[in-house]
């Protein structure tokens, strides 16, 4: 194989390795978080690390092996992740109204069980650093007499308690959190194009290595 190839494969696991330690790490991030981050990022964090992993993994001993079939998978994994890095960066975005909408849907669910069921809202209410669903006064307007403790910082009940509503807690912790997301698109998008010309160019190199080798034997 040519000095080109060779250096592509060298770039190329090069970077899978990094993006498979990457992918553990966020992993290892989202599994922390259990209980201190909104659920949909702890989801949102477990599918993006486990695809990094996976394809890295399999562009790694596709492309130690030279083998077509692999690669080719790890080419279009790729190229699928490509295809929807663009509609995320040209498609029609979410705007604020609905990612806070889609933000305070475990919040309604929690409240109407708090209302019958006392300390449903602690996660949420430690998690967000909030109390109630719009705020204290919610518990007043429930025939509650107390605060719960998750109310306050680190639940000591001497200090003064949150006085932010869950709801627009929940939807400001979710805008910033897509806002990070949004800031990198371009940045993802570009290596991800260049991890699949040289997945693809590497296809291509295989293909004739293996003619030739067929041809020759």
């Amino acid at each position: 194989m040519g000095c080109t190839s060779g250096c592509f494969k060298c770039f190329l696991n090069i970077l899978n390795t990094v993006y498979a330690l990457f992918g553990l790490l966020i992993i290892g991030l989202a599994t922390l978080s259990l209980s201190q981050a909104p659920t949909a990022y702890i989801i949102y964090l477990y599918v993006i690390g486990g695809v990094l992993f996976a394809s890295s993994i399999i562009g790694c001993c596709g492309i130690c092996q030279e083998s077509v079939c692999l690669t080719t998978t790890y080419g279009f994994i790729l190229l699928a992740l490509l295809i929807v890095q663009l509609f995320g960066l040209f498609g029609n975005s979410f705007d604020e109204e609905y990612i806070k909408r889609y933000a305070v849907e475990d919040v309604d669910v929690k409240w109407k069980q708090e209302m019958v069921d006392r300390g449903a809202m602690d996660k949420i209410q430690r998690t967000y650093e909030c109390c109630g669903r719009n705020g204290p006064e919610d518990y007043v307007s429930i025939g509650r007499t107390t605060l719960p403790d998750s109310c306050y910082p680190d639940g000591k009940t001497n200090i003064p308690y949150f006085m932010t509503g869950c709801v627009n807690a929940a939807a400001d912790e979710f805008l910033r959190f897509f806002s990070y997301a949004d800031n990198s698109k371009w940045g993802s998008f570009a290596v991800t194009a260049l991890l699949c010309f040289c997945t693809f160019y590497l296809v291509l190199r295989f293909r004739k290595e293996r003619q030739r080798y067929t041809y020759h034997y």
